[in-house]
């Protein structure tokens, strides 16, 4: 019988996208947030938004070396469908919502970031952060 984690890297090594999603359904946030930040920072999937707004409702303070770095990857389909901006703004607000004084400093980089549109999200989500979740997180 194969596990989730089995059903994940096979996925992965298939590069089947939404069979790599469909494998983490039934995972516990704790051990699906490691996975989606990994995950976050491939080029080979069109995802990214989705995974960076499922990690800001996670909240996982272990994600954000991984959020902070994919906001200033260039996903080329991101570039091409003008989402780019709207990814970035994603991630500075996943960060704003994990809370914690690491991902203030990650913010505060953002926020200094050459890239204009990147420094105004950086601010945006020092502006709001620390975000709590008001949700419920079942799965």
């Amino acid at each position: 019988m194969n596990t989730a984690l089995d059903l994940f890297h096979s996925a992965v090594h298939a590069r089947e996208i939404d069979a790599v999603l469909k494998s983490l359904a039934s995972l516990n946030d704790q051990a699906t947030a490691p996975l989606l930040a990994k995950l976050l920072l491939e080029h080979w999937h069109e995802a990214h938004e989705d995974i960076v707004f499922e990690l800001g409702l996670i909240g996982e303070p272990g994600t954000t070396a991984a959020i902070a770095r994919a906001a200033e990857m260039r996903f080329e389909y991101l570039i091409d469908w003008d989402s780019l901006h709207v990814f970035q703004r994603k991630c500075a607000y996943a960060l704003a919502r994990i809370g914690t004084t690491e991902s203030k400093v990650a913010l505060e980089l953002v926020a200094k970031h050459s890239d204009p549109m990147l420094r105004e999200y950086g601010q945006k989500g020092l502006d709001h952060w620390p975000i709590p979740y008001k949700g419920n997180r079942s799965r």
